[in-house]
């Protein structure tokens, strides 16, 4: 079983090579893979977040995802309640043991522009730009071609000619945000993003094989249930050639202590139509995020020996220059990981 299983990742991995964007069950903890204009907007100067992805790992070659991100506000004093923001992305990105990899530096600028006189109303644009790197390990690749029957010939001749091992480009993503709070004890957002807008060229064999522009849809709710009880539905939309992801859930937090210095602990549970149930769970105190969370495969890829789940870690820090008594824009209403 272990040999079909790695002839049906064989079979894959053109298209993970060619189409698979990166993904995260924590979509709201990694900002600028998220939404460019997420840049800057949160409740404090700048802001700190790393996330980890560790993939099918029981079934093949895991495939680990990396993410770092810092955004932070400018000219708060000259923009008094508008909201400028400026952000840089790193994101390394690992398939089939490192057979594949992927390396992204992107910059990014967001303006929110406030629109009530009542500093609870924004609209924002943001957009995105960087230089990508893939790169491809031929060594050790188990093609379908070396497959003959029973299990993979790494001596025969594969009969692939690769052009070229490494193919780069420069890549652009521009998106828009949304977000209220009408009442006191509830926030919304609604977000839409295009990521390739340059749809670069992407081939290992020199062909004209484009990457397919990437649509985003997200948004959600936070409701303050009672003194220290808050709700945050979450909904995210993700379509890209004939490829398309769903992930809604909801997570509850509680606040203890201090109301304004609380430690905040949350759990939460989604759903990705079609692949997964996902479990999560967090906690913040004085600026500082931590989240996990846990893909229980429900796809056919469930048929495998062992679990095939996948593992998330994400850490943000929120953070203020000085003794800023400015609280910030609207808080985006996201669970708090």
């Amino acid at each position: 079983m272990r040999n079909v299983y790695l002839l049906l990742f064989s079979l894959l991995l053109p298209l993970c090579i060619t189409a698979q964007d990166i993904h995260f069950s924590q979509f709201y903890a990694s900002p600028l893979t998220l939404n460019p204009t997420l840049s800057g907007f949160s409740q404090g100067d700048y802001r700190v977040a790393g996330i980890y992805r560790n993939q099918w790992a029981t079934v093949t070659a895991p495939f680990v995802t990396i993410a770092a991100s810092y955004d932070m506000r400018l000219m708060k004093k000259k923009l008094k309640k508008d909201v400028f923001g400026v952000g840089v992305l790193l994101v390394n990105d690992k398939s089939s043991g490192g057979a594949v990899n992927l390396f992204s530096g992107m910059v990014s600028a967001s303006y929110h522009k406030l629109l009530s006189k009542k500093g609870n109303h924004y609209l924002g644009l943001g957009v995105q730009m960087g230089y990508t790197q893939r790169q491809l390990k031929t060594n050790g690749l188990t093609l379908p071609s070396l497959f003959n029957g029973t299990d993979f010939d790494l001596n025969a001749s594969s009969g692939e000619n690769f052009a070229n091992t490494s193919a780069g480009y420069f890549d652009m993503n521009a998106g828009l945000l949304w977000s209220a709070t009408p009442h006191k004890k509830v926030g919304i957002f609604q977000g839409v993003s295009v990521f390739h807008l340059t749809q670069p060229k992407e081939s290992f064999l020199n062909q004209d094989v484009r990457l397919k522009m990437r649509y985003t849809v997200h948004g959600g709710l936070r409701i303050q249930l009672h003194k220290r009880w808050y709700l945050t539905p979450n909904y995210i939309v993700m379509a890209q050639n004939k490829a398309m992801q769903i992930n809604v859930g909801t997570a509850v937090e509680y606040h203890l202590g201090d109301v304004k210095a609380p430690v905040i602990l949350s759990l939460g549970g989604w759903w990705r139509t079609g692949d997964a149930g996902i479990v999560s769970a967090g906690a913040e105190l004085k600026g500082f995020k931590l989240g996990v969370a846990y893909d229980v495969t429900t796809s056919s890829l469930n048929a495998a020996p062992r679990a095939t789940g996948s593992f998330e870690i994400a850490l943000i820090y929120t953070g203020k220059f000085g003794a800023s008594a400015d609280p910030g824009p609207v808080l985006v209403p996201c669970p708090r990981l």
